[in-house]
């Protein structure tokens, strides 16, 4: 499948080119080239219970790749705890994952709240009055065990009390435009504390975003002052790039887990996230990651969009000699399976001494040569990929 590069999708044809009309005055014209496209994609979703994967950017914005099952709110168990740790990273930063923060006393309503949690038959980490533990503490104990106890403290002491934490967390949901989803607690144990698919993968990227929550919560076991060494309940941790996130169950939101890896595609490092939700076992849990990671892997290649040097237009002038305006650098994109390419060329219309110039010295009727181009910038070429817009620019090319 070809992409014609002048205001066309895979498939079109046509070419525009933008202007303002000047005195004396060449005007550009768009030039078509191939892009190539890749075979159609199939990704893995669980064969019980619901999936979705996509490519997290550094922004904390998401690009989905797809989605599969009951795709809907639901509840999350302990994946709930990213959004803790996210809002409460907002409130009170950690620089990255070395920073410890602020120390945290605990009481005995923090001893409350365990007792609490534990007459639910829930877990929990062992915590003591008078307690001092740094929130980079508080946060490994909560992400890394899934301890109930310490997630409901750090919540509480970040915000003064649970009902101010949840106004707190329902604002953020709202800033990051996670419309699908709803919290009930810090824990995740109450089934109020639901999202979608499509929210999750933005939390995880979000989360992946945030250089401080990445670190913890990819760490496979922590020394903690007070509890000895703690192990991450996510055994995928180091397996093909896996570098987070969170683990969960419940006896309502079957078995969850929330994932990000990086990944090579080509000569780029990809960020994939993942979510399988209501899957029926632990096994399956990270069975269905494993698979549905790897059929996501499976589909994307990086495709070259511009080489340095790529004709993208041409002046005419009036004797009839042409210069041609090329890219200034390479550029190339991930895209997944088949997905479509879409590009538009603009050209600026340049004064007639202005080409001339840049056809000096050339042997023949055409000024073009390869990597060798001129500095100003012509014009640009610009892609939209999976959403993402990416742009090359274009200037003439230097006579040779």
């Amino acid at each position: 499948m070809a992409v014609l590069l002048a205001g066309c999708t895979a498939g079109g044809s046509g070419a525009t080119a933008t202007s303002a009309a000047t005195a004396a005055a060449v005007v550009g014209v768009a030039t078509a080239a191939d892009v190539p496209v890749g075979a159609a994609a199939a990704l893995q979703f669980p064969e019980v219970g619901a999936g979705a994967v996509g490519i997290a950017a550094p922004d904390g914005s998401v690009r989905v790749l797809g989605q599969g099952g009951d795709t809907g709110t639901r509840p999350i168990a302990s994946i709930t705890k990213v959004i803790t740790a996210l809002v409460v990273l907002g409130e009170h930063p950690l620089a990255d994952g070395a920073d410890q923060g602020p120390t945290i006393t605990l009481g005995q309503a923090d001893l409350d709240v365990t007792e609490e949690v534990e007459a639910e038959d829930q877990f929990t980490e062992p915590m003591y009055s008078g307690q001092q533990v740094t929130l980079h503490d508080a946060l490994a104990i909560t992400l890394l065990t899934s301890a109930n106890n310490y997630a409901e403290s750090v919540a509480r002491w970040a915000f003064g009390s649970e009902d101010a934490y949840l106004a707190a967390a329902r604002a953020w949901l709202a800033a990051n435009g996670l419309t699908q989803t709803t919290l009930a607690d810090a824990s995740g144990l109450d089934p109020g504390s639901a999202s979608s698919t499509a929210d999750l993968l933005h939390v995880a990227a979000l989360a992946h975003a945030n250089p401080a929550l990445v670190a913890i919560a990819g760490m496979p076991t922590y020394d903690q002052p007070d509890l000895g060494t703690i192990a991450n309940q996510n055994i995928l941790l180091g397996e093909d790039g896996v570098d987070g996130l969170k683990t969960g169950s419940t006896s309502y939101a079957g078995f969850t887990l929330l994932t990000s890896a990086v990944v090579p595609v080509g000569a780029q490092p990809v960020t994939l996230v993942a979510v399988v939700l209501a899957t029926p076992s632990l096994d399956a849990r990270f069975a269905s990651t494993r698979a549905l990671l790897a059929s996501a892997r499976a589909g994307l290649a990086q495709v070259q969009l511009a080489e340095a040097g790529q004709v993208f237009g041409t002046y005419t002038l009036s004797d009839g000699r042409v210069v041609d305006a090329v890219a200034t650098a390479p550029l190339s994109a991930v895209v997944f399976g088949d997905e479509a390419v879409t590009s538009t060329v603009a050209l600026d219309d340049l004064p007639s001494d202005t080409v001339a110039a840049a056809s000096a010295g050339s042997t023949g009727a055409r000024a073009t040569s390869g990597a060798s181009v001129g500095q100003a910038t012509v014009g640009q070429a610009t892609f939209v990929v999976g959403g993402a817009t990416l742009t090359a620019p274009l200037s003439l090319a230097a006579a040779g």
